[in-house]
């Protein structure tokens, strides 16, 4: 796919969600909540280092955005838009990892989970390509007054990223790691 091919898409897509400009991330969720008919969650977590800086979860209730806490607002918003560019593209997270390879890579998560969180890396070059130009595409248009600040955390996902922080730091500093 030609860049500038790419950038019109993109720059369509967004187009198409009819958010206001500049575009309030906050206001962006809560369209694309509408759109596909469940909550969309922004979750600031410290994330180890060698770790994703953010990741997107989609479960038949909610979509989760986890992204990097300790970073500047503009690479929060880089993230959180990126992780949104592949909901804004319908791109679907492939599972890669068996259940014996998650309960090595990750202990203390349930396999399923694991597989939805990293399923990702499955991702095309080209669906990544779009991802990342939609989230500069956003970064660009967006309110940076925004912060991506979240609202609580709901209980439903308070565990999940519990138990993900401790796996991602469990891995981090396995010698097998």
């Amino acid at each position: 796919m030609v860049n500038r091919q790419l950038r019109r898409r993109c720059e369509q897509a967004i187009a198409d969600l009819d958010v206001p400009q500049p575009i309030d991330i906050h206001k962006l969720c809560q369209v694309l909540s509408e759109r596909n008919g469940r909550p969309i969650h922004l979750l600031p977590m410290k994330l180890p280092v060698n770790s994703p800086c953010g990741m997107w979860v989609r479960t038949t209730a909610f979509d989760a955005v986890f992204y990097e806490a300790e970073t500047s607002v503009l690479h929060q918003l880089q993230i959180i838009g990126h992780e949104l560019g592949h909901l804004i593209g319908g791109h679907q997270a492939s599972e890669v990892l068996d259940a014996q390879a998650s309960r090595l890579l990750l202990p203390d998560l349930d396999p399923a989970l694991v597989r939805r969180f990293l399923g990702r890396s499955n991702y095309s070059r080209d669906e990544e390509r779009e991802a990342e130009m939609i989230g500069s595409l956003l970064v660009k248009q967006a309110d940076l007054s925004t912060a991506p600040a979240p609202a609580d955390t709901p209980p439903e996902l308070t565990d999940i990223m519990n138990r993900l922080q401790h796996s991602l730091a469990h891995h981090r500093r396995s010698p097998h790691g």
